[in-house]
C-alpha cells in the first residue's frame, strides 16, 4: 500500500468520524417568539414599505386633534375640524390633521363625519435594514412605547420583507405582541373616525393584523 492510499484511508476515517460525532451531538438555538396579546393594549401600525420602516402611531395626534369635541354640537364639527388643524401636530415622519364630509348613510340619512388625515412630511424617510440598531429611529421610538400597552401591526409591502423580519425581531425581544399583514398604503391616507378612534387604522379586513403570528 502506497502513502496516497494511506492518506486516503485516514481523511475517510476522519470524515467518518465526525459524522458520527456530530449526530450525537445536541444544539440550542434561541428563536425569538411572538408574546400573546396583552390585555386591553392598542394597536401600533409599523409601516414597512419601499425597503424601509416607520412607526405609525396616531394616537397623540388623536388626543390634540379631538381635544374638546366631545362638547361639540353636530353643526359645529366643520368649524372645529378646521380650528383644530390650527395645531396639527406632527411627529417623526407624519402630519396629522382633520376632515370634515357630509355623507349619506345606507338608509339615506345625512351623517356628518369627521376623517383623520395622514400626510407624509416632505424629505423624510424611514429607517433601512442598515440603519436598524440601537441607534435607530425605529429603536428609539420602540424604546418610548410600552409592550404592556400596545402591540405592533407590521403592514408590509414585497420589497420590506427583509427590513420587516429584523424589525419583529427587535420588536419581540423588547417584549411586544406583534401581527403582520401585506398592506399597501398610498399617501395622503384618510381614514374615517368612529367611536373607538383610530385602532382600526389600515385594517382593511376582518382577518388582518392578527396578533401571535
Amino acid at each position: 500500500m502506497d502513502i496516497l492510499s494511506c492518506l486516503v484511508g485516514v481523511m475517510l476515517f476522519l470524515v467518518m468520524y465526525t459524522v458520527l460525532e456530530l449526530g450525537g451531538t445536541t444544539y440550542e438555538a434561541k428563536v425569538p417568539i411572538a408574546r400573546a396579546l396583552p390585555l386591553g393594549s392598542e394597536r401600533v401600525v409599523v409601516l414597512c414599505h419601499h425597503g424601509t420602516i416607520r412607526i405609525l402611531d396616531a394616537r397623540a395626534p388623536l388626543d390634540v386633534l379631538l381635544s374638546g369635541f366631545d362638547i361639540v354640537e353636530y353643526d359645529e364639527a366643520q368649524r372645529f375640524a378646521a380650528q383644530s388643524n390650527e395645531r396639527a401636530p406632527t411627529d417623526q415622519h407624519f402630519r396629522y390633521s382633520l376632515t370634515y364630509a357630509d355623507r349619506v348613510t345606507a338608509f339615506g340619512d345625512p351623517l356628518g363625519t369627521l376623517d383623520l388625515l395622514i400626510e407624509e412630511r416632505t424629505g423624510v424617510v424611514g429607517d433601512s435594514i442598515h440603519q436598524l440598531d440601537e441607534a435607530s429611529r425605529y429603536v428609539t421610538r420602540l424604546s418610548a412605547l410600552n409592550p404592556e400597552d400596545v402591540w405592533l401591526s407590521f403592514a408590509v409591502d414585497g420589497p420590506s420583507i427583509e427590513v420587516f423580519r429584523k424589525a419583529r425581531e427587535l420588536a419581540i425581544v423588547r417584549g411586544f405582541a406583534t401581527g403582520f399583514d401585506p398592506v399597501d398604503v398610498d399617501f395622503p391616507l384618510t381614514h374615517t373616525l368612529s367611536q373607538g378612534g383610530a385602532d382600526v387604522l389600515l385594517n382593511s379586513t376582518s382577518i388582518l393584523s392578527k396578533p401571535e403570528r
